[in-house]
């Protein structure tokens, strides 16, 4: 019989030299301590009627720790990674380091292949998704028309960087319900995911765009100059520097970019250092100006009201209701 993802993840942990803590367990959620002689953290796994799954981690391993997995069943991840500690390959692609921020796989029936670096901290939370769940939550909200938006999930695993995705992922993290509250909230924060990947979708194909013809050789080209943001936020390159690095022309590239990635190559910048400044505001004692000035905002007025229009409070009152526990 062939294993099922929901499967795959709740037997995991025993074969990653984690145990169950039973005193903080119950029918819904297990919580497992990673053994001393490997390393120390936890992984709490939350269990939705075997149809999603909710993992939250934070284990620092003292070797290095890494999965192979090859599940025959549709359904995909969406996480959340605080850390950029971890890396992985999908069937024979080039292994990949995971930043900071949304990550998304859709399961192909491909090997995947996953690692975490010895000594260093991996947190990052995790949703898990059957294929049944996700059309089943489409035709509830969409009907008879629900076949034409099945497409949403290869929209977010062009388009994960969404603040309103990393705002829900650390409102699951911080989730301080138990028992049947917990699991009501949790199941609701997973809805509300779903409908941002729908909503995402739906705003995009409503944008009229320039049509620029496109090969995988040119979103690999637009990906680096992507990469060229990520590498360092406080920067802000030229139109010119970051249609150089796609060898694009400016006004070639400024048209693919947003093609590709539904808005301009400034706003996706905007959203990525909002993305960043959420996990710095929560995982560090830094002050206002200084996490500004590390997400590329001299002037911390400017960053804050920016952040405020992202997310509907300012950074203080972010960081007193996330503060570090």
């Amino acid at each position: 019989m062939e294993q099922t993802v929901i499967d795959y993840y709740m037997d995991l942990p025993k074969h990653l030299h984690f145990v169950r803590v039973a005193e903080q367990s119950d029918e819904c959620c297990d919580t497992y301590r990673m053994l001393s002689d490997y390393g120390s953290g936890s992984v709490r796994i939350l269990n939705f009627h075997q149809q999603f799954l909710i993992v939250l981690a934070d284990f620092t391993p003292q070797e290095n720790f890494e999965k192979v997995s090859e599940i025959k069943q549709e359904y995909f991840e969406i996480s959340q990674f605080e850390t950029d500690s971890s890396s992985f390959k999908v069937g024979g692609r080039k292994i990949k380091q995971v930043d900071r921020g949304i990550c998304c796989y859709a399961n192909s029936h491909k090997t995947a292949y996953a690692f975490c670096e010895a000594g260093k901290p991996t947190r990052f939370t995790k949703v898990i998704v059957t294929r049944s769940y996700f059309d089943q939550f489409l035709q509830r909200r969409y009907g008879d028309t629900y076949e034409t938006s099945k497409n949403a999930l290869d929209y977010l695993l062009q388009n994960p960087n969404s603040p309103e995705l990393n705002f829900v992922f650390q409102q699951i993290k911080d989730c301080p319900a138990e028992g049947s509250a917990r699991t009501l909230y949790m199941e609701g924060k997973v809805m509300e995911l779903l409908s941002l990947v729908t909503h995402n979708l739906e705003q995009e194909q409503n944008r009229r765009h320039l049509p620029v013809k496109l090969d995988k050789k040119d979103k690999r080209s637009l990906g680096k100059a992507v990469t060229l943001m990520k590498r360092d936020l406080a920067a802000y390159p030229s139109i010119s520097e970051l249609a150089q690095t796609a060898n694009m022309s400016p006004s070639r590239f400024q048209m693919a970019f947003r093609q590709v990635y539904g808005t301009t190559a400034y706003e996706y910048l905007k959203v990525m250092r909002m993305n960043y400044a959420l996990l710095l505001l929560q995982d560090s004692d830094d002050s206002i100006r200084t996490v500004a000035l590390k997400v590329g905002y001299r002037n911390a007025g400017h960053f804050s009201k920016l952040f405020r229009d992202t997310f509907g409070m300012g950074p203080q009152e972010y960081r007193n209701i996330h503060k570090i526990k």
